[in-house]
């Protein structure tokens, strides 16, 4: 498997994702992941902490964009010169080196052949294979193509702005979304103006340590959480919802997901991004054209002229990063017989699907898919996909059947006050000692905690679990105080007897601005508990549904 980005640390993130994204490939066959030279646990790591650094030492202030532009690129070119100093020889970052540590890295195990499977940056990886180790290679999946003849810093503008429009248009086209979210782009590109006026006062949370931040959110902002939203299908169906609570000053969907993105930012080597982005496409970009590019979105073009990946000043950048001038080869579309499956996103917002075409079109022996209602990432982002792709690599002289692909749904945008219905189910758990009923369809994430997933944003989930009675009643609620990340003791509500046993029912906020809601009882063994966590929006409705028909359910085994 090879990870994209270009950084991005793949063996990091496999406690948090291997098992919902990557387990059902290695069912059958051996699943191989690498940290890329310069990522993750690799030596040297071409890491930036100076940026993690600048966001926390300046996520509190209201800076002006040149003035958050300059820090960032001094951050940057902190990290730079550290590195240099350390020894690293940034021309040795790039897709050509790094296609041989794969190939090598397939001689040391011992395999005559294998299969690759890249997503985003490491198609454009799998391609540098293809092109110079074909003989190793049984097929290639390429999951939201990046084609090495593009050019990422003068066409992503036009493709942000192709995934708002469909992003608009999916909204439209659906009855329920448009009744509640009229008119959605104007409402957009409205309270961006708004908050580029004005920015608005929000908090955010550390998710690793539990530290609040008070900050504060812009236009800008608006489009780039919207931008990082298209790549997850998890996340798209809230973004009307998101947009339209923006719009009205309520930013509880923004601080959930800026919160989750800058902890995502952790699993990033930026390092090596810039040297592999300076090295292939700096190299080919002429001067002016990103700043071109942008202003033919005038709408998106002071949010690009902010990035330091993504834009003019990106070429500024690349002159300090010393890596050497790429052959013309590496900016030219590969052509390969190997057996290869091109995947896309229909509202991928970064490589959009007529790359996936383009590159599909240069293989003697390809077959390409879009899939709707999906972002980035498209294999790893439903059963249909996923079962397309192991089909794939199980047979790859044939194409997958794609009858599926008819069946996929276009996004089930998020209607807000709108709770879906919940049926309960009976559950019991031997190590706890209890029994109840607990929310079909919800995942059991640990044992005895229940999450709803509705959406990428979705907080809510029970807690059903059980102590020993020796250690005491207050002995549980500091310990979820301390869990949740409560600000102060949760308060008593009120006291519920269901047949033998007496409910205690606290009530409190937790991480995210989250409601809990805590039910204890004691038997002569046990302290038992049943916990909710819900937005305000969500609560009284779940309150009734779930959590008073859990505590009335709940028994000792």
């Amino acid at each position: 498997y090879l990870e994209g980005g270009p950084g991005g640390d793949a063996l990091e993130t496999v406690p948090l994702i291997f098992a919902s994204r990557f387990a059902p490939f290695a069912v059958d066959r051996d699943f191989i992941m690498i940290d890329q030279r310069g990522t993750g646990y690799s030596e040297p790591s071409l890491a930036c902490p100076e940026m993690i650094d600048l966001r926390d030492d300046t996520i509190e202030m209201e800076l002006t964009d040149e003035e958050a532009l300059a820090f960032s690129l001094e951050a940057l070119d902190e990290c730079r010169a550290r590195l240099a100093r350390e020894g690293v020889d940034f021309s040795a970052y790039n897709s050509a080196e790094n296609a041989a540590d794969v190939n090598d890295l397939r001689l040391a195990l011992g395999y005559d052949e294998w299969n690759l499977f890249g997503i985003s940056y490491g198609t454009r990886l799998a391609q540098t294979i293809m092109r110079d180790y074909p003989e190793g290679l049984r097929s290639v999946i390429l999951d939201s193509a990046y084609p090495l003849e593009v050019n990422l810093f003068t066409d992503t503008p036009a493709n942000v702005d192709r995934a708002l429009n469909t992003l608009f248009a999916g909204c439209a086209a659906d009855e329920a979304c448009v009744a509640a979210y009229p008119d959605l782009e104007t409402v957009f590109w409205d309270t961006v103006a708004l908050l580029e006026t004005e920015a608005a006062p929000i908090q955010v949370f550390d998710l690793q340590n539990g530290e609040t931040f008070d900050t504060f959110f812009d236009g800008d902002g608006l489009i780039g959480i919207v931008f990082q939203g298209l790549y997850s299908n998890e996340i798209i169906p809230v973004l009307p919802q998101l947009i339209y609570e923006a719009s009205a000053g309520e930013f509880a969907l923004v601080e959930t997901l800026l919160s989750a993105f800058m902890l995502n930012s952790e699993y990033i080597s930026l390092g090596m991004q810039f040297a592999v982005q300076c090295n292939e496409e700096a190299v080919f970009t002429e001067p002016g054209s990103p700043a071109a590019a942008a202003a033919a979105y005038p709408e998106l073009e002071n949010f690009f002229a902010g990035l330091t990946n993504l834009s003019e000043v990106t070429l500024d950048v690349c002159q300090d990063w010393g890596v050497d001038e790429a052959p013309a080869i590496e900016n030219e579309a590969i052509s390969s017989s190997v057996p290869t499956l091109v995947m896309a996103g229909e509202y991928d917002p970064i490589t959009p699907p007529a790359w996936g075409e383009q590159v599909a079109a240069n293989l003697d022996n390809s077959v390409f898919f879009l899939y709707p209602g999906v972002g980035h990432g498209a294999s790893i982002s439903g059963e249909c996909p996923t079962e397309m792709a192991i089909a794939f690599l199980n047979d790859p002289t044939s194409a997958p059947d794609d009858s599926c692909v008819a069946d996929m749904a276009a996004p089930a945008f998020t209607i807000a006050g709108e709770t879906a219905a919940v049926t309960l189910v009976p559950y019991s758990n031997d190590d706890f000692g209890i029994a109840g009923v607990v929310p079909e369809g919800w995942t059991e994430q640990a044992p005895g905690v229940f999450a709803r997933g509705q959406s990428g944003t979705d907080q809510t989930a029970i807690i059903f679990q059980a102590l020993s009675a020796d250690l005491g009643a207050d002995f549980l609620l500091g310990l979820l105080e301390q869990q949740l990340q409560m600000p102060a003791a949760p308060e008593l509500a009120q006291e519920l007897t269901f047949g033998d046993l007496t409910w205690q029912l606290y009530e409190s906020t937790g991480i995210l601005g989250l409601s809990v809601d805590i039910a204890v009882t004691t038997t002569d063994d046990l302290v038992i508990t049943v916990v909710m966590l819900s937005e305000a929006a969500d609560r009284d409705a779940l309150y009734e549904m779930v959590y008073l028909p859990m505590i009335e359910a709940a028994a000792p085994q």
